[in-house]
C-alpha cells in the first residue's frame, strides 16, 4: 500500500511538521517528499514504541546523503546514532545504502545480514524517481520510472536498516565493507547481464548450424532454454583448451570475463590432470556440456551454490577446444520440473558432475 492511500499516522504527520518547521523554505518540500517516500511501506507495528523527533532524525540523516549523491558510486553507512554527535538516538545499529536502482538488491542485502547472524529489526526501501540539476543536486521527485534514466532523470534506491547493536568501530566498518562488496557484486551482474545474454546467444547460434544428429538438437533445445528466463546469467568467460604432453590445460581468457567472472581474473592455468576423476572424464567427453554446481554460494539473489553450465567447443577431430563458461542459478522452474521436462537432461550422455 502505498502512502498516498494509506491513512497518514499522526507520528508520522507529526515528522512531516517537524521538517517543515526546521528545514529552510527553499528546501523543506522536497525533504518531506523524501521523508513521505522513505516512510511509505512502514507498518503500524514498526511505528509503535517510536519518536516523532528520531523518524524525523532518521529521515533526516538519509536526505543529507541522499541529496548529495554520485550515482557512480553506491553510498553506505554504518553507524550508532547518538543524540549529542547526530541530533537523534536508536537502540539499534543504522545502516544507510543509496544505491542506483536495480535487482536482486533487497535479497542480496537480507543474505548478506543472514550470512553475518546479523538480526534486521526494521528494513525500509523505497525505489525513488527523480531529476537532479548539473550539480548533482534534487530538483523534483516523480511517481512513475524515467522513460530513460540519464544523468537528470534517475531512478536510486534508498535503505534505512536497523540491526543488532554493532559496539566496536571495527565491527562497523566490517559490515559497511561486507555491504558494499555485496551491492558491487549485485551491480557487475546486473550491469552485465545485456552483455552475458548476447555470449549465451551467440554459441547458441553456432551450435544451430550443425543440429544434424538428436545430440545436436537437443543441446540447442537446452541453450534456448536456458534464454528463456530459466537461468539467472551472474558471469562467464572463455577458456582455451590445449592439449600437451600426457595432459590438458584450461587457459581462461580473461578479457572475455563478465559480470562476477571480472573478480576472479586470473592467468594461472589449469591442468585436467589435478581435476578429480569424474571431473576429467566429463570436461573431455563427447558430451556437449558441462553442468554442475560450483563451490561458491551466491551473494546475491539467493544464497545457494551457484550453477556452474560449461559448453564445449570441439576441434575438426572431435577433441575439446574450448569452454564457454556460464554461472548463475537455475530459476524455480528447473527444480520444479521433472528432468524429462528440461531438454536435454533426459540423454544419457549429460554430463553432469
Amino acid at each position: 500500500m502505498t502512502f498516498a492511500t494509506k491513512p497518514h499516522s499522526v507520528l508520522l504527520e507529526n515528522v512531516f511538521k517537524l521538517i517543515d518547521k526546521n528545514i529552510d523554505k527553499a528546501y523543506s518540500n522536497l525533504v518531506q517528499q523524501f521523508a513521505k517516500r522513505l516512510y511509505s511501506n512502514m507498518s503500524s507495528d514498526d511505528l509503535e514504541n517510536r519518536n516523532d523527533s528520531d523518524l524525523y532524525g532518521a529521515a533526516l540523516s538519509l536526505w543529507h546523503q541522499f541529496e548529495k549523491f554520485e550515482q557512480s558510486s553506491p553510498a553506505i553507512r554504518v553507524f550508532n546514532p547518538d543524540i549529542a554527535k547526530h541530533g537523534w538516538h536508536s537502540s539499534h545499529t543504522i545502516v544507510e545504502i543509496i544505491v542506483e536502482d536495480m535487482p536482486f538488491l533487497v535479497d542480496s542485502i537480507r543474505m548478506a545480514l543472514n550470512r553475518l547472524d546479523i538480526t534486521s529489526h526494521l528494513l525500509l526501501h523505497s525505489p525513488i524517481n527523480l531529476k537532479r540539476d548539473g550539480n548533482n543536486m534534487v530538483l523534483e521527485f516523480f511517481d512513475n520510472s524515467p522513460k530513460q534514466v540519464t544523468r537528470e532523470n534517475q531512478k536510486q534506491t534508498i535503505f534505512l536498516i536497523e540491526i543488532d547493536r554493532q559496539n566496536t568501530a571495527a565491527a562497523l566498518k566490517s559490515l559497511a565493507k561486507e555491504l558494499r562488496s555485496v551491492v558491487d557484486e549485485v551491480s557487475l551482474a546486473v550491469n552485465d547481464w545485456q552483455p552475458m545474454r548476447q555470449a549465451l546467444s551467440k554459441v547458441t547460434q553456432e551450435r544451430q548450424k550443425n543440429t544434424d544428429n538428436e545430440l545436436a538438437k537437443s543441446s540447442v533445445s537446452f541453450l534456448n532454454w536456458l534464454s528463456d528466463h530459466n537461468f539467472t546469467l551472474m558471469g562467464y568467460r572463455y577458456y582455451k583448451v590445449n592439449a600437451i604432453k600426457g595432459d590438458y590445460r584450461w587457459s581462461p581468457d580473461n578479457d572475455s570475463s563478465l559480470g562476477l567472472m571480472k573478480n576472479s581474473k586470473t592467468d594461472r592455468e589449469r591442468l585436467i590432470s589435478k581435476m578429480a576423476a569424474s571431473a576429467q572424464k566429463a570436461a573431455l567427453s563427447q558430451s556437449p556440456f558441462i553442468l554442475t554446481k560450483t563451490n561458491t554460494r551466491s551473494r546475491v539473489h539467493r544464497p545457494a551454490h551457484m550453477d556452474y553450465v560449461g559448453i564445449k567447443e570441439f576441434g575438426p577431430k572431435g577433441e575439446v577446444v574450448g569452454e564457454h563458461r556460464f554461472i548463475g542459478l537455475y530459476s524455480a522452474s528447473f527444480y520444479n520440473s521433472s528432468a524429462t521436462q528440461i531438454p536435454f537432461f533426459a540423454r544419457k550422455n549429460c554430463a553432469c558432475l
